[in-house]
């Protein structure tokens, strides 16, 4: 936490309290600030307004005259599983409809190989998009990707101010800015804050991270429109890997910004 600003997770703990109107001026103010700052805990909280409303609607239908609906039977098979002590496999964050586009175009190529890393950890989205084209896992999370990239000779390594990470730009259209990168992130460790001039897609590769509400774990997939500031937080205790797809380069808010614009 900064000074007056939570964290993304410590936004989380806050939300019951801020929606209750039980929080102290600095810590309303701190959530305040940071919800202006981080469009993904901003979706989180309006999304978090609307679940009660929800489920009230929910409530107050009328029973269906004979038999289960498919919610009904959907959340009997959680509640089974969760007495069972079974836990979901594969990925949790999956691929927008839209993205899946990018899979069979050649319009873009660096968006697809993230496409296929992501099938590869998936069964359920092999199944709706197809075996061939999935890429997949290893123990090493670059052995299973070195077929598809270009030569590692030619990729371009950041260390600069990334508090132990490090970023390979694998590969880049000169003519457009956008580019393919592999990151490494140590665990505890977090990104600088920076802020998004085109879309954003990343796929992890191993390793764990939070990005503002999300949790991601290897196989899952996050997106970030243009706009966007954030500074994701690696798990403690493993380096996270991720491959990341940019439409353009991000801008580093504060001294980095400075630095890099000069």
């Amino acid at each position: 936490m900064t000074f007056l600003m939570p964290t993304c997770e410590q936004v989380v703990s806050l939300l019951t309290d801020y929606e209750e109107g039980a929080l102290g001026p600095f810590d309303w103010f701190g959530l305040r600030l940071h919800l202006a700052l981080c469009p993904p805990c901003k979706t989180f909280l309006e999304a978090f307004e609307r679940t009660p409303a929800l489920l009230r609607r929910a409530w107050e239908s009328e029973a269906p005259a004979v038999g289960p609906t498919p919610a009904d039977r959907a959340l009997a098979g959680v509640l089974a599983a969760l007495r069972e002590g079974r836990v979901p496999r594969g990925p949790q964050h999956h691929p927008e409809p839209e993205a899946w586009a990018a899979l069979r175009s050649s319009a873009d190529p660096l968006r697809s190989v993230l496409l296929r890393v992501h099938l590869g950890h998936c069964e359920a989205c092999r199944e709706s998009q197809g075996q061939d084209l999935a890429i997949q896992p290893s123990t090493d999370p670059l052995e299973a990707l070195r077929p598809h990239l270009p030569p590692e000779g030619q990729w371009r390594w950041i260390k600069r101010g990334l508090g132990g990470g490090r970023v390979a730009v694998v590969q880049e259209d000169a003519a457009t800015g956008a580019s393919l990168n592999l990151a490494c992130l140590p665990g505890g460790r977090s990104t600088p804050v920076h802020q998004h001039q085109g879309l954003e897609c990343a796929l992890i590769l191993c390793g764990a991270l939070q990005d503002g509400p999300a949790h991601l774990h290897p196989g899952d997939w996050i997106a970030h429109d243009p706009g966007t500031v954030h500074g994701p937080t690696a798990d403690p205790g493993a380096d996270c890997w991720a491959l990341v797809a940019l439409e353009r380069p991000v801008q580093f808010t504060g001294w980095r910004g400075w630095v890099s614009a000069h």
